[in-house]
């Protein structure tokens, strides 16, 4: 086997790990000590704050704009809502992702034409019965009594009152209906 032996460095000394790190660490706890004060170049000033006059006309500004400026202390708070009303009404920011629940106009329907529901299905079928029974339970014109007629008229008026008094949902009221001419 081959002994592996320590890479020699130029200008290091032998020292360990830590006598290495523990004289880094008090190193870094004492300031540099600066032997060449560098000339730094003279600071320029900066440019003086961005008023309403510097602005451009909102009409100008697209969604390609840069509205940073609006954003400078020294624009009014009016100009700054304008700027950004314009810019986040811009189709860039108007993007509908398709995720929202009540997007859509839902006010406007289909019309159905000639498609039939279910719910228009039952309610024929339904009458068709009524009808149907009607048919076999009405007795001949000359069978009928002027006291029963007298009976069905009172009767339809009872049913009239109740439901000028109270109204009922519309599926509940030919429900009811249904067993008022069932019953009669």
């Amino acid at each position: 086997m081959k002994s592996v032996e320590p890479i020699e460095r130029s200008g290091e000394t032998d020292e360990g790990f830590l006598k290495r790190w523990s004289r880094l660490k008090q190193d870094a706890d004492q300031p540099p000590v600066i032997e060449e004060e560098l000339e730094l170049p003279a600071k320029s000033e900066a440019p003086p704050p961005l008023t309403d006059a510097d602005m451009p006309p909102l009409e100008s500004l697209d969604e390609n704009s840069d509205y940073s400026g609006f954003l400078s202390p020294e624009v009014t708070e009016n100009l700054r809502q304008q700027a950004l009303q314009k810019l986040f009404r811009s189709a860039c920011f108007n993007a509908c992702d398709g995720l929202d629940d009540y997007a859509e106009d839902f006010t406007s329907f289909e019309k159905l034409g000639d498609v039939m529901t279910a719910d228009l299905k039952y309610r024929l079928e339904q009458e068709a019965k009524r009808m149907a029974e009607k048919e076999k339970a009405a007795p001949d014109k000359e069978e009928i009594d002027t006291s029963t007629a007298d009976q069905q008229l009172a009767q339809t008026s009872e049913s009239a009152d109740i439901a000028d008094e109270a109204p009922l949902p519309k599926r509940a009221s030919t429900e009811v209906q249904d067993d008022q001419e069932s019953s009669s």
